[in-house]
């Protein structure tokens, strides 16, 4: 049986914080990291709480969280018992939110230990994730990035407010952009995509293409900005229900190895991937048909699409390629059996339209690192 379902509630607008005065708890724990608190971001939501509540903030969320920061939080969560926990930050602290609740949870199982869940509020403040309407958490462990999927992750409400995405810097704004716009493509052409699927990453890709460029230029314009926030949110919701690709396999493992940004690893791979995945050329074909190009054969469609993919990147100033970060070649040579391995292990890959193997995994990669 196949299944589409929408989760959580969604409250957004400039005036959206305003919901959380009207919660009915008593002990918040949130989780965000350093940065949040002291640029003075968490005040904005620390405001909006109910006047007497107890609040615990756990702040040591750092860019991929580890499995011991989800650990260190988890214990800090179980001595505090909150009704509520909100999750406040990037991709970062709303991914390790749902790792500390998905391992509480089990813990309290062995334990025997019976009380209600939390409420769980994810507030992004970047646009690009999703995380606050998936299922999904990447936890770091060593080398290794570990997607995590569970039902119970799934936010009870999600807090879109642009307040929070005004001042980013320009990088994240196109890393986080780009990482979007992978989610709706690779959402798109997923094996168990659908209707309802398709028709959240489309409008993803349509906002995207009309306004990612402009809030990348001009990040106090509030329309830009509002509107991939939803283009992040929608996209979320469409790979919520039909999973991701190789893209974001092998992101997760470059991620990891040589510590390069998500959304900029999936901006340099996904010209590569969408070259590599030929069975669905028809559906990047439409895609580009979509944006306004006009294609005659799903080849020159695909291209006509690449085309667009690397003219964004390249007025956004992300690399073309693994070569141009300047990660050396020969330390990229050795990892290329573990990032396999990290790949065929990977949920995503389950989903991605081409079959994968060895020899076409390592003639990817190397496309990857040159850019040819």
């Amino acid at each position: 049986m196949k299944e589409f379902f929408i989760k959580p509630a969604i409250k957004y607008g400039e005036d959206s914080l305003n919901h959380l005065s009207t919660l009915d708890y008593n002990k918040f724990f949130i989780v965000t990291d350093k940065a949040m608190v002291d640029l003075k971001i968490i005040d904005r939501v620390l405001e909006k709480l109910p006047k007497n509540a107890t609040v615990e903030i756990f702040k040591d969320v750092t860019p991929n969280p580890t499995d011991e920061i989800v650990e260190k939080g988890l214990k800090k969560m179980l001595f505090f018992d909150p009704d509520c926990v909100i999750a406040l930050g990037g991709g970062s602290p709303i991914d390790a939110t749902k790792g500390i609740l998905y391992f509480g949870l089990k813990v309290k199982k062995d334990l025997n230990f019976s009380s209600k869940e939390p409420f769980f509020i994810a507030i992004p403040t970047t646009s690009g994730t999703g995380s606050e309407v998936t299922s999904y958490s990447v936890i770091t462990s060593e080398n290794r990035k570990i997607a995590l999927s569970d039902e119970k992750m799934l936010p009870n409400l999600s807090i879109l407010n642009p307040v929070f995405t005004k001042t980013l810097p320009s990088k994240i704004i196109a890393d986080t952009g780009m990482d979007v716009l992978t989610h709706a493509v690779e959402a798109f052409v997923s094996k168990v995509s659908s209707p309802f699927t398709d028709s959240m990453a489309k409008e993803a890709i349509k906002l995207v293409h009309k306004d990612l460029l402009n809030h990348y230029n001009n990040p106090s314009l509030l329309s830009p900005r509002e509107n991939i926030q939803y283009a992040s949110c929608m996209a979320g919701i469409a790979f919520n229900n039909s999973s991701l690709g190789i893209n974001h396999s092998i992101a997760h493992s470059l991620g990891a190895k040589f510590h390069i940004s998500h959304g900029r690893a999936n901006a340099i791979l996904l010209p590569f991937i969408i070259e590599y995945n030929s069975k669905v050329w028809n559906r990047y074909c439409e895609l580009a048909n979509l944006i306004g190009y006009s294609s005659e054969t799903p080849i020159n469609g695909k291209d006509l699409f690449i085309n667009f993919i690397k003219k964004l990147k390249k007025d956004m100033r992300i690399e073309g390629s693994l070569k141009e970060l300047n990660i050396p070649f020969e330390d990229y040579k050795k990892a290329i059996p573990e990032i396999i391995k990290d790949v065929k292990n990977d949920i995503c890959t389950t989903y991605n339209p081409n079959e994968i193997d060895d020899r076409s995994l390592v003639e990817l990669l190397v496309k990857i690192y040159i850019g040819e």
